[in-house]
């Protein structure tokens, strides 16, 4: 019996990878807090999934935080005129999708390709 079982470390691996995803899908009905906590679990465990699977999708959802956030802030700055509504609408559409993709390749245990936005 082995002092560290990698496989187990994979396991909860694998759990935070799912939490996130859940957390994404969660932000349009937690006003973004769901997110933000998603962004930081993500950044957390990055580290320790390096050389595993599980790195590309945490990279993936750290991509997504970024590009959304930004996009968040600028949607929230537009509030001022009518189209901010139409730019946070789809800024959540966006990172439904993500989730979505990112959610369905982890279920096949495949990586995520993180060299676009979609």
């Amino acid at each position: 019996m082995a002092l560290f079982d990698i496989e187990s470390d994979r396991e909860d691996l694998s759990g935070f990878v799912w939490a996130v995803y859940i957390l994404q899908l969660l932000t349009p009905f937690t006003g973004g807090l769901a997110f933000i906590v998603g962004g930081i679990i993500a950044y957390l465990k990055h580290d320790e999934s390096i050389g595993h699977m599980e790195q590309s999708h945490f990279r993936w959802q750290i991509k997504t935080f970024w590009i959304a956030l930004v996009a968040g802030v600028v949607g929230l700055v537009l509030l001022l005129i009518w189209i901010g509504t139409i730019v946070l609408a789809l800024t959540s559409l966006w990172i439904i999708y993500r989730a979505l993709k990112g959610g369905y390749y982890f279920s096949q245990k495949r990586e995520i390709e993180n060299s676009n936005l979609f």
